[in-house]
Formats: structure tokens, C-alpha cells, sequence
């Protein structure tokens, strides 16, 4: 079932942001759990993108920001 609010739209900034963002924050998983497919995870990554867009949607622009906010909501195992 899709939304029914209307799409929000970002600049190019906040894009290249969330972007950089998600690529990031993909890493650090993969990182700390090598062994799960992560880019397989649809479940996951829907989820992912919503955080990213919900922090958006409150203003955030910096990557580093979406990066650490995303990762403190995470259940990091310990990294080998």
C-alpha cells in the first residue's frame, strides 16, 4: 500500500546527502555484519530510506549527521 501524502521533493544538496549517507551507513553495517546481505534486505532497506527521509523531512542536510543518527538507531555487533 503506497502513501497517501503527496511525494516530498529535496534539492540537490539534501539528495547528494542522503546518498552519500546511505552508501555510508551501508558500509558500517556490512562492517560490523559481513555475513548478511545487506543489498538483498528490501525489508531493511525500505527502512533505511525512510529514517534518511524522515531526518530529511526535519531539516537535516549534512551526510555525516544522517550517518551518525541512522548508526546510534542501529544494533551494531561488534566489527572483526
Amino acid at each position: 500500500m503506497g502513501s497517501r501524502l503527496p511525494p516530498k521533493s529535496y534539492d540537490e544538496t539534501t539528495l547528494q546527502a542522503l546518498e552519500r549517507a546511505l552508501k555510508d551507513v551501508l558500509q558500517v553495517l556490512k562492517a560490523h555484519e559481513p555475513f548478511r546481505d545487506w543489498d538483498k534486505d528490501a525489508d531493511f532497506r525500505r527502512g533505511l530510506a525512510e529514517k534518511l527521509m524522515d531526518l530529511a523531512d526535519a531539516g537535516v542536510t549534512d551526510p555525516q549527521e544522517f550517518r551518525i543518527r541512522v548508526l546510534a538507531s542501529c544494533d551494531l555487533k561488534p566489527s572483526h
